[in-house]
């Protein structure tokens, strides 16, 4: 009697413990998942043809991105915006931005006059690097 006492006593402290591993597990799993699904839906306001090169792999990070139609639209990430406001829109993100990164996607039809005009704005609000958007290049 006294032994299954021991064991009926021993089984229900085991019981009164929870296992959080395969909850946090299941947690991290989602986070990744919606770290990947929410830059995939930054797209700009109007269609852009992105020019084809070699490229590294993109990292993840607070970016801000700049669109260029080839009419000469623009867009600050999802927002399409006037372009005499833009340099007062790039320098206040860039205000609120860590690490100052800008992702220029100009269409490949735009005019190289007017996105050499938008780098040296978004250059003078203070952007610490920036870089243009490409589609990988299949070879």
């Amino acid at each position: 009697m006294l032994k299954s006492m021991m064991r009926s006593e021993s089984a229900k402290e085991m019981l009164t413990e929870i296992n959080v591993t395969p909850l946090v597990d299941v947690c991290l799993v989602l986070v990744i998942i919606f770290m990947i699904t929410t830059t995939a839906f930054l797209q700009p306001p109007f269609e852009i043809i992105l020019p084809k090169a070699h490229t590294a792999e993109q990292t993840k990070e607070e970016n801000i991105f700049v669109a260029v139609a080839p009419d000469g639209s623009l867009a600050i990430n999802e927002s399409r915006i006037e372009s005499q406001e833009f340099g007062r829109l790039i320098k206040a993100r860039l205000k609120k931005s860590r690490n100052k990164l800008v992702i220029i996607r100009a269409d490949e039809n735009s005019l190289s006059g007017s996105v050499i005009d938008i780098l040296k704005i978004i250059k003078a609000a203070g952007a610490r690097r920036i870089t243009f958007g490409t589609e990988q290049q299949m070879e």
